[in-house]
């Protein structure tokens, strides 16, 4: 099997994405989490609720590799997480209000019927529900999209209205989910894939199915050694900004949900 290392875009996409996640655990109370389904675009899946894991929550994974379990256990925390596998995203077999907080990644807009899934993530719910996105409004998007149309290559991602957080946030709110928070993360000082190494993924035909991910990610918070680099654009996207730097910088956008 191909291996395919994490390029240092995804590294700091995946130290952004955890801090910010533990610090949504600590904020809401969150104990127990749900991805699903805990599936990844161009990256390892299984990992975007690391964050959950380093908190102290109990996450459960829906329809991703089990061993991933492995790298849950080089930092300490595979008791953390439990793998569950369902034939349909949309009808699981878990019971109602099973968890505190129900969310995916990047995946909302290549599932087949999104709203569909969206009623399911609020029914397993207790309280919240999230949907973190690929931000059409960075800059980068239409450049990815245009390479897409040059080099003749079927655009894989999914539908793009779940890339405009305006559109994802009245869906959202025509389930009943009241909009508690609403921001952006990755947020560095480049803009998002525009599309060069998906080409590259396209054109030697590299998918889930035939790839052995490597993530640094995991050895740079095992050994505690988060580049410099990588703690100077994190600063930098905590500062504040005016609405339309977030817009047109930020890799992914998201919006957390209270259905009570």
């Amino acid at each position: 099997m191909r291996k395919e290392a994490e390029v240092w875009g995804l590294n700091y996409e995946r130290y952004a994405l955890g801090e910010l996640n533990k610090k949504i655990a600590k904020k809401y109370d969150i104990k127990t989490v749900c991805e699903l389904p805990a599936l990844g675009q161009k990256a390892c899946p299984g990992l975007y609720s690391i964050g959950f894991g380093l908190a102290g929550c109990d996450v459960t994974l829906v329809n991703t590799d089990p061993v991933i379990k492995e790298k849950w256990a080089q930092l300490g925390i595979d008791k953390k997480v439990s793998f569950v596998s369902e034939d349909n995203p949309n009808h699981t077999s878990f019971a109602d209000n099973s968890f505190d907080y129900v969310w995916n990644d990047v995946y909302i807009p290549m599932h087949d019927d999104p709203e569909a899934l969206i009623e399911e993530m609020k029914r397993v719910s207790k309280k919240y529900v999230a949907i973190f996105s690929v931000n059409a409004g960075n800059v980068g998007f239409p450049v990815h999209s245009t390479l897409h149309k040059i080099n003749k290559i079927e655009w894989t991602h999914g539908d793009k209205r779940y890339n405009n957080r305006h559109y994802v946030r009245r869906v959202m709110k025509n389930h009943g989910l009241k909009i508690v928070k609403a921001g952006f993360v990755d947020t560095p000082t480049w803009p998002d894939s525009i599309g060069f190494r998906d080409m590259r993924l396209h054109k030697n035909n590299i998918t889930f199915d035939n790839v052995e991910w490597i993530t640094p990610y995991i050895d740079m918070i095992k050994n505690d050694d988060v580049p410099g680099w990588i703690k100077a654009e994190y600063a930098w996207e905590r500062l504040p900004m005016i609405p339309i730097v977030k817009t047109l910088y930020s890799h992914l956008f998201y919006f957390i949900g209270d259905k009570s």
